[in-house]
């Protein structure tokens, strides 16, 4: 059995006050010790070496965790990743699949953070790449102190028309997901409601969602600045999902909800709320 403390969290790349927000990511991961913490929309600095704090958000938001990162789209323009010094442990950002890249191109992308070493990773370009933003899905296999946790991170097609393209994303993750991992955790945003057809389709293969009891746990929600700025209704698209016999959920709730008073204006961890949950896995 596989016992860990998971949570999922968009990260909003660089927009708004990125050094205040990354400052609020990492109280909440001090307060959440997280065993897994996916990730969606992280910038990354390809083609240019290793993966440093700098030249890689998942790194600055580490904390000493071992870390996996997959791309999915080149962003044009990217400034800098980092807020600066980093105080944190030994990190390991394992080789990246991602295809031909230029030297010093900023990627956006998934990533996993792990407590426990991540003994293998895979990615996976998802479909659609021919219309809309191109995404794809992060494999991560760790090595808990109980076994093997298999950990798979993604970010769907965000565009509301886009429903369609949404459904071949996820049947096609649910097919990754068959040949590698019976049972697994799978995390991220997904850009749908928890009633869209999107969400019954990974239902119908299996995948239970970690709070679908609660109500209304909007994760994109208009009480957050940022996420009002987009004028668009309050929705929870941020997910838990389980998979597998034997398979328990407990303790799921919200996560990076808290703004911080501190300057003139409020500052939110994302225009994301996040999602954490504890997670036994068979």
């Amino acid at each position: 059995m596989s016992q860990a403390r998971i949570a999922t969290l968009n990260i909003w790349h660089d927009s708004g006050p990125w050094p205040e927000r990354l400052s609020l990511i990492r109280r909440e991961i001090e307060l959440l010790q997280p065993d897994v913490l996916g990730l969606q929309e992280v910038l990354r600095t390809l083609g240019a070496g290793p993966a440093t704090p700098e030249t890689c958000q998942a790194l600055a938001i580490a904390h000493g965790y071992h870390v996996a990162y997959a791309p999915a789209a080149p962003r044009d323009g990217a400034g800098p990743v980092s807020a600066g010094p980093v105080s944190a442990g030994p990190v390991s950002a394992g080789p990246v699949s991602a295809g031909p890249v230029s030297a010093g191109m900023v990627w956006q992308g998934n990533a996993v953070l792990s407590r426990w070493p991540i003994r293998e990773q895979q990615t996976f370009p998802l479909p659609g790449a021919e219309v809309a933003e191109p995404r794809s899905l992060l494999y991560a296999l760790i090595e808990t102190p109980h076994g093997d946790l298999p950990v798979f991170t993604t970010h769907l097609a965000w565009e509301p028309h886009h429903g369609p393209l949404r459904l071949r994303q996820v049947a096609y993750i649910a097919a990754q997901v068959d040949k590698l991992a019976p049972a697994a955790v799978l995390v991220g945003d997904f850009n749908a409601e928890p009633d869209s057809a999107e969400m019954k389709h990974l239902a119908d293969t299996g995948f239970v969602d970690s709070w679908a009891d609660a109500a209304p746990g909007y994760t994109f929600d208009r009480a957050n600045d940022y996420a009002r700025a987009a004028d668009e209704p309050s929705c929870r698209i941020d997910y838990i999902l389980v998979r597998g016999s034997g398979t328990a959920v407990s303790d799921a709730r919200l996560a990076f909800t808290e703004p911080s008073h501190a300057g003139n204006t409020p500052a939110w961890p994302s225009d994301h709320y996040g999602v954490a949950a504890e997670v036994t896995l068979a």
